[in-house]
Formats: structure tokens, sequence, C-alpha cells
């Protein structure tokens, strides 16, 4: 945050305005800090914490740790939406190819987010079943980040640097998988508590916040440098692609890969696996795709995070051809336009929301905080695509994209804070807590998402007539400019993209029906189950009416009508039968083996036996 605030302040007449409004922001987030540790600090002075509440309980410094993981789950997926389609441009790489590779690289996540989430939740270690994955993650993401942004673009063609750019992008979305799902499946194994996983998940939206901040504009500030001749804002001088390459791996990977060192080795996994594990069924793994959206809250959830991350990937990727195009030769406070004046005020404005969602969800519900600011958003949006640059004054940029950002607060916020309570509906109903694939699959539409967002970008302005830089040069611009069908398209995108999204999301928090008294009866059942306590036929009913709401039609693991056969019943039948064919394969070898000791035993004895009698023979005969 002290990043962009200060790359603003340049001009001498906004110095003053700009520091004050740095240091209500300051305030306001200490206060959004003390309020989330407040119930902490009650508990620890007025309160004395039951044995179960102590087992349950996140200590402050573990929240901080949990947290700095985050700096990758807010920053990963913003830095590439924000930065990798203008990198590929500024090199040479057409916009719809760039668009093209970014989606080829989601096929294969489309693979692995899955299969990781599988390997996740049947890892058994004494560290736990996510942590080692965190931690390896972390450094492969620095190793990653290095590969993808190396300077070689003046070492060979535009085709070899497409074939490269395909290759490590891939590697960077496969370091990218083997963190974060297990990461995001920590959301939910951190405390049984909703309460406790309430607080720990608000720390790290703050991280995943501050991050995304950075991530949205740090790279544009860069990517700006490296493209003009002149430098950036009258305070950064132009950068070469080598120093360009070093400053995204001192900044962006050891923050991403430091940060989630820190939460693998200091955070714990309360929650303990209380399944066996699974061998690798292909069927087995087909299904982990669907079974997730068998649960009804699940899908809600997916439909309000996935179309709110859409509007930030689209906005982030089009920040920078909105200032740059279509505000072009326009000022403001004697600089330049940019995407910094997007980009800044709308991450400001989140973060002024963050404290304001808190409190509307302890009031009212996640799905009101969720909701709340969206009408800001929309109408933001839609102020964006209307502007135009002939009658509008280019202050109404930021103002507007502070507008936008106070909508983007609890759409941001929320999606962390519900995933865990729908692992929980599907443990009620099913009797599993299958967090690592509902952690893929989440992770795997928030990519597919990102990648659609953005290739859409690519895909629309590409196909109106968009100049492409095929000098080499990144510092070079089109004389006269970009036409004025690709001007106004950038515009149009913008505003029905972001009303389209939004209204989705709007529609789909209604939807989603989870709230904090039926999250406590769902916890009841499941504790129930587990300690093996029979429910009455009235709490069965309950249940089973709470199944159907929150999860779907069916009650997979429910009292069964007589004569029933569930599909899961016989999936693990099958596994049964297969795991004692298995067993009788190995008896029967270690049979046949244990025969064959005996026969050559029996064989050796009857040798021995016959010597034995051929010595007294020869004995009697002397």
């Amino acid at each position: 945050m002290n990043c962009y605030f200060y790359i603003i302040i340049t001009n001498n007449y906004t110095h003053q305005n700009f520091c004050i409004l740095f240091f209500i922001v300051k305030i306001l987030y200490y206060f959004y800090v003390l309020s989330v540790f407040e119930g902490e600090i009650m508990a620890k002075t007025n309160k004395v914490l039951t044995e179960q509440e102590l087992r349950d309980h996140i200590p402050t410094s573990e929240k901080m740790a949990y947290g700095c993981g985050a700096l990758m789950d807010g920053g990963g997926v913003a830095l590439m939406s924000c930065v990798m389609l203008k990198y590929m441009t500024t090199f040479g790489i057409a916009m719809a190819l760039g668009s093209t590779i970014m989606m080829i690289a989601k096929f294969w996540d489309a693979i692995t987010d899955p299969l990781m989430g599988f390997i996740t939740d049947n890892t058994r270690t004494k560290w736990g079943r996510r942590k080692p994955y965190i931690i390896a993650g972390g450094v492969a993401l620095i190793i990653a980040m290095a590969l993808l942004f190396a300077p070689i673009q003046g070492s060979m063609s535009i085709a070899a640097f497409t074939a490269y750019i395909i290759i490590f992008y891939i590697v960077w979305n496969t370091a990218s998988t083997l963190s974060q799902v297990p990461y995001t499946s920590l959301s939910s194994d951190i405390s049984p508590s909703f309460k406790e996983r309430n607080n720990a998940n608000t720390v790290k939206l703050v991280f995943s916040a501050l991050a995304s901040g950075l991530a949205y504009v740090v790279p544009l500030v860069l990517v700006e440098t490296l493209a003009n001749k002149e430098g950036y804002m009258g305070i950064f001088p132009n950068i070469s692609p080598t120093v360009f390459w070093i400053l995204m791996i001192v900044i962006f990977g050891t923050l991403f890969g430091g940060g989630l060192i820190i939460c693998g080795i200091f955070t714990k996994e309360r929650i303990k696996p209380n399944t066996p594990k699974v061998k690798f069924n292909f069927k087995t793994f087909a299904k982990s795709y669907i079974e997730p959206y068998k649960n009804r809250s699940y899908r809600w959830h997916i439909v309000m995070y996935v179309t709110a991350f859409m509007c930030m990937d689209m906005i982030s990727a089009l920040a920078v051809y909105y200032a740059t195009d279509v505000w072009h030769g326009y000022s403001l406070f004697g600089m330049n336009m940019s995407s910094l004046f997007i980009v800044a005020p709308l991450m400001v404005a989140a973060v002024v929301m963050f404290p304001l969602a808190r409190f509307a969800m302890d009031k009212k519900s996640k799905q009101f905080a969720f909701r709340m600011g969206l009408p800001f958003y929309i109408i933001g949006g839609i102020m964006l695509a209307v502007m135009d640059p002939s009658w509008a004054p280019p202050i109404l940029v930021p103002i507007v994209a502070f507008i936008m950002g106070l909508g983007f607060g609890g759409a941001q916020m929320m999606p962390w804070i519900i995933f865990p309570d729908t692992v929980d509906v599907a443990e009620m109903a099913t009797g599993e807590r299958p967090t690592g694939s509902y952690s893929g699959m989440m992770t795997l539409a928030r990519k597919i998402a990102g990648a659609l967002a953005v290739g859409a970008v690519g895909w629309i302005i590409g196909g109106v007539g968009y100049i492409e830089n095929t000098t080499g040069d990144p510092t070079w611009y089109p004389e006269g400019g970009q036409p004025s069908q690709v001007l106004l398209t950038i515009r149009l995108v913008i505003g029905i993209g972001i009303a389209l999204f939004i209204f989705i999301a709007f529609i789909g928090s209604f939807m989603y029906r989870v709230n904090n008294k039926k999250l406590t009866r769902a916890r009841y059942f499941i504790e129930a189950r587990r300690n093996g306590v029979n429910l009455s036929d009235e709490e069965e009913q309950e249940r089973t009416s709470l199944v159907h709401e929150l999860y779907g039609k069916k009650d997979p693991g429910g009292i069964p009508p007589e004569g029933f056969i569930t599909d899961e019943t016989i999936s693990r039948a099958e596994q049964d039968i297969e795991d004692a064919n298995e067993t009788i394969a190995k008896a029967e070898a270690q049979k046949d083996a244990a025969e064959q000791v005996l026969l050559t035993a029996e064989t050796k004895q009857a040798e021995h036996i016959q010597i034995e009698q051929n010595k007294k023979d020869i004995t009697d005969e002397e």
C-alpha cells in the first residue's frame, strides 16, 4: 500500500492531500485489525475457555502466519491477470495468441488441480496433509517465476519466445497448483470452529487484499517503465528486460514463495482425516470433477466467487489499455494518465470496505456482506464505459474507480470465508470431508475464470483491429493511436462485462442459504456422527431437512429407505471387493511361497533321513 501511494505523490500541489488520504486509510486498517482480534482479547480477559474451545482456538501469531500464505493466494492470479497479456504483447506476441496461451495452461490445470486435491486428501504425514505441499510449492514458485520472466527475448525469434512462454507459463501454473490447492484446503482444516475460521480467514483476507493491491499496481508500473522510453510518471526511468526480471523475482518471488513457506511452518491442521487413504482410481478421480457440484451451497458459492473475481481480472487486464489507449494524451495531477489511477483507488476502497463487510457479516450474514456493495460495482463499471475523454474530466477516472472498489471489498472478502462452510455442509450430508477435492475445483474454477476474462479481453479487442506491436521495441506506440472502434470496444467490454457478471453474483448471493444458525446445527450433526451418537427421530428429520435445503435433493449420508442402495454404497462395496481380492491374491502368493518352502524342507529332510539310513546300513554290514 505504501508503494502506490508513494508513486502517486509526485505533484507538489497534491502531496498533502494524498498524505492525508494515506493516513486515514492506515488508521482504518489498524482499527480493522483490532476489530478482528477484539473477540480473542475479550475471550482471554473475561472468559475461561472450555477444553473444546482451547483445542479449536487459533493464536494470533498463527493467524498472522496463516495470512502470509494469502500473499500468493491474493496476488498470484492478480499478477498474471494484470501483467501477463501486456508482457507478451510488449515483446511481439499477438494479443489473440497471448490470450490463447493463457487458456492452454488452464487445460493443464483442469488435470492437475483436481489431482492435487486427491493427493493432498490422501496424504498422511506427521506434519499434516497440507503443510508439506505448501512449503514445497513456495520454493517451486520462486524458481518458476525466475524462469517465466527470464530476459531471453532478444536472443530468439518471436516463435521461439512464444514456445518458451507456453512451457514456463505451464510450469508456473503447476507450481501454483502445488501450493494453492492445499492452502485453500487449510482454510477449512485450520479449526473445526466456524467462528475461529472466520477470524483466521478475515486475517487472511487482509493479507490477500494487500497482496492484490501490490500485484495489480506494481507490475503495471514495471510494465509501463519497460514500455516507455521516457520512463514513467517522471519518477521511474526506462528499465531493461533484465532489470524487470530481477525486480519481479525480488518483489513477488520473495513475497509469494516466502509467505507460503512461513505459513507451512507455523500453522496447524486441527481437523484430522477421519477416513482411510484411498488408492488412486481413474473412475473415482473422474468423479471428483462432479462430486463437489452435487453440493448446492458449493455451487452457488462458486457462482459468487467466480463472477466477482472475473470482473476484477477483466478490469486489471483492461486497465492498462483503458488508460494508455482510451485516455492517451491526457494527464492528471501533471502526470500522464495511467492504469495506476484506476487500480490504486479501487484497491484502497476495497480495504476501506473490509471492516464494514466484517461488521455486516456479524450483524446480518455473509451473503449480505457480499452483496451490499455490488450496486456500486455496477454503477462504477457503467460510468467507466460511458465516460468519453472528449467531455469527461480525467479526475473522474480515479473517483469512479474508488466507487467500484466499494463493491469489490465485500465481493473479494466473503468467498474465502464462505468456502469452509460449504465443506461443513458436505460432511454433514455425506459423512466425509473432501476438502482437497473442493479446494482443487475451487482453484481450478478461479484459474479458468481468470483465463477466460483475460482471454476475452484479448480476443475481442484483437478482433476489432487493435494495432499490435510487432517491432520488438517495447517502447513503440502506433502513430495516431488506436482506431476509434478499438477504443469504443474497450469501454463497452468494461461496462457490459462488469454489469453482467456482478448481476449474476448478486443473484447467487440470494441463492446461497447457509447462515450461522444452520452451521451450528450442521456442526452438531457432524460431531454426533464422529462420536457414534444416535440421533433421535426428530433430530434425524431435522438433519435430513437441512441436507435437502443446503446440499441437494438426495440425502447421501442419512438413513436410506429399506432396500435402497446408494451409488456411494456401491462404490465403497466395489472398493472393498477390490481390496479383498488384492488381499486374497497376496495371501495365495504367500501360501504358494510357504508351500514351496515346506516342500523344499521336506525334500531336504527326506534326503537327510536317506543319508542317515545309508550310514546305518554301512555300519551294520561292517
